[in-house]
């Protein structure tokens, strides 16, 4: 439930409800600083006119009451770009309960 919301939330180009889905320990992907990190996402958000974003396949592997990866098929598509890929989420329960991306893996 949490990565489609995650998708449609990127899909409506909401940054803030967006961004509200990575934990405060998130792993950048190439190590950045999460503040500039967040810049550029919210950027990557805004410039094209329209995204969406589908969530196919989902596979849950939970690790313990606390951790759990997510890895499925994302269609990604806007005005600039089309792509498909396997991706995997490293989700993590939040104390409200919430689950969270900790870490993201793309293998194409």
């Amino acid at each position: 439930v949490a990565v489609k919301a995650w998708a449609q939330a990127w899909s409506r180009k909401d940054a803030d409800a967006y961004l509200a889905f990575y934990a405060k320990d998130f792993r950048t992907p190439k190590g950045e600083a999460r503040g500039d990190w967040e810049k550029a996402r919210r950027q990557r958000l805004q410039a094209p006119k329209s995204i969406s974003v589908t969530v196919e396949e989902p596979k849950v592997a939970r690790r313990d009451d606390a951790r759990a990866s997510v890895t499925f098929r994302q269609d990604y598509k806007s005005d600039f770009l089309s792509s498909r890929s396997t991706k995997t989420l490293v989700m993590v329960k939040s104390e409200g309960g919430r689950w969270l991306i900790q870490q993201e893996q793309v293998a194409n």
